[in-house]
């Protein structure tokens, strides 16, 4: 086939999609509120523009507060605007529709099996107990989600919501507009490089602003929801030898700093060698597919082209098994089914992934097999036992019968090459329920709140797919009622 051809044929397919003006998720921007003046003192400060940070403003707000946002980079909505978008909560109404049973506390015990034990069970019941009022105070904000529930990829359960508009755009935009009627400044460009402390509370920030320094005050509490250290090479490498030169998921800015900082001030921060992978692009490319986000719909295989595990297994287990086949080196496949499924960005990245040649397309199973220069024997029996698995509802291999829906033959056929990529640390910030942060006495540190990937405890070692924008949105909450009153 040409070459020239097929990067037209695959250019006009995203135009059709109507996918191409977007870019790529690097390009996606929720622009934030321009102020040339910066307040020195208010109530509450919010370090960080996601998902926590934005939920904690705003409830800080709503409790009379006068409150602003510091963000350090040049856009808003950090490792939120580019996840894949999914919340866990039972639902009732529409788990029944699909003959699911699921509650709270069925919720909570997956929770902390998941995480090994390893998880604060305080913190796992606050998650767990203020799930679904979360996704009914997103659709009060305007986020609107799909119909219906899925079991997203490490989520062990079908009770993840997925929003309408694509990952966590629809989030940051609906967060955005409360933070701007609500008169919530979102301060862009400016890097807390320090927390202030009069004795043994905090009272406010030093910071990096057009390059000088200057400190600014919060009547009542510092909020410390900034994210993780997933971007930081240097750092999950010393934390997990095995990740050395391994690369991430997620949005550049999660670097971790705060962590260190809040150690300075007093902080108590642990597990921080809980950090979990998931996967990603190989080495060199760029186009993060996501057909295996949705279990349902795709199998993995390796070089051999043949399946290797239960697709629907945790995370850190799912880890393992891929890092241990041949040049760590997988393909996730997936039918016309499967990738109509996938979000207008997720398709956009496999149809420029196919430009690229780290994705592949045929509507030949065996042809599919040669482009991906695995035995076409191995693959094609391998769809056809793995269909067989879908009738019979025995999978050789342990998937869960209710992962056994969606057989993979309806043409054209995909697959993605990928490898495990460092995704969420769960190791950070010591917090309790109340989203206090603890000193390494643990005891509650006055005026200093955390919320989000910053923060441990509630996943353990490994956290179910779905409950990371959960965590972010309930404890940001909670840290923004709390922050507001002076607890």
């Amino acid at each position: 086939m040409n070459n020239m051809w097929t990067r037209n044929r695959l250019l006009k397919s995203l135009l059709a999609l109507g996918l191409l003006p977007l870019g790529s998720f690097a390009q996606s921007k929720v622009e934030a509120q321009k102020e040339d003046l910066l307040p020195d003192k208010v109530d509450v400060i919010v370090i960080g523009s996601g998902a926590a940070g934005m939920s904690a403003a705003i409830s800080a707000k709503d409790k009379g507060a006068k409150t602003v946002i510091l963000e350090k980079m040049p856009i808003i909505g950090g490792n939120t605007l580019i996840s894949s978008g999914v919340v866990n909560a039972p639902d009732e109404k529409n788990q029944k529709l699909q003959g699911i049973e699921d509650s709270n506390e069925w919720f909570y015990k997956q929770t902390l099996a998941a995480g090994h034990d390893k998880a604060d069970p305080a913190l796992v019941k606050v998650l767990t107990d203020r799930s679904y009022q979360t996704i009914q105070w997103l659709e009060s904000i305007g986020v609107k989600f799909k119909k219906g529930v899925f079991q997203v990829y490490g989520g062990l359960w079908p009770r993840g919501h997925y929003p309408s508009v694509s990952h966590g755009r629809g989030y940051v935009a609906a967060l955005s507009e409360q933070c701007r009627a609500k008169d919530i400044p979102i301060l862009t460009n400016v890097e807390v490089v320090a927390l202030i402390k009069e004795g043994s509370r905090v009272v406010g920030v030093e910071a990096r602003f057009k390059n000088q320094l200057r400190k600014f005050y919060a009547d009542k509490a510092v909020i410390i929801a900034s994210g993780g250290f997933s971007a930081n090479k240097a750092l999950y490498a010393k934390m997990d030898p095995r990740l050395e030169g391994m690369t991430f998921t997620g949005a550049s800015s999660a670097t971790g700093e705060m962590i260190g900082i809040a150690e300075k001030a007093g902080a108590a921060v642990s597990d921080m060698e809980y950090i979990q992978c998931n996967l990603g692009p190989d080495v060199g490319y760029t186009h993060r597919s996501g057909y295996h986000l949705d279990v349902t719909r795709h199998v993995l295989v390796n070089i051999h082209g043949k399946r290797f595990v239960a697709e629907d297994g945790a995370r850190d287990y799912l880890r393992d098994a891929v890092l241990q086949q041949p040049n760590k080196i997988v393909y996730s496949i997936v039918d016309k089914n499967g990738f109509q499924n996938l979000s207008s960005l997720f398709q956009q990245a496999g149809i420029l992934g196919e430009i690229e040649g780290e994705h592949f397309e045929s509507n030949d199973l065996a042809e599919l097999a040669k482009k991906m220069k695995v035995p076409p024997e191995n693959l094609v029996n391998t769809i056809k036992e793995y269909n067989q698995a879908v009738e019979t509802k025995k999978d050789p291999y342990g998937r869960e019968v209710w992962m056994l829906t969606q057989k993979i033959e309806t043409p054209p056929f995909y697959a993605a090459r990928v490898r495990m990529a460092v995704h969420y640390t769960m190791g950070g910030i010591v917090i309790n329920e109340k989203a206090q942060v603890l000193s390494k006495e643990r005891e509650p540190i006055k005026g200093l709140y955390a919320a989000g990937e910053v923060t441990t405890g509630v996943h353990g070692s490994n956290r179910v797919g779905g409950n990371g924008l959960l965590d972010a949105f309930v404890f940001g909450r909670i840290a923004g009622e709390n922050a507001a009153v002076g607890l």
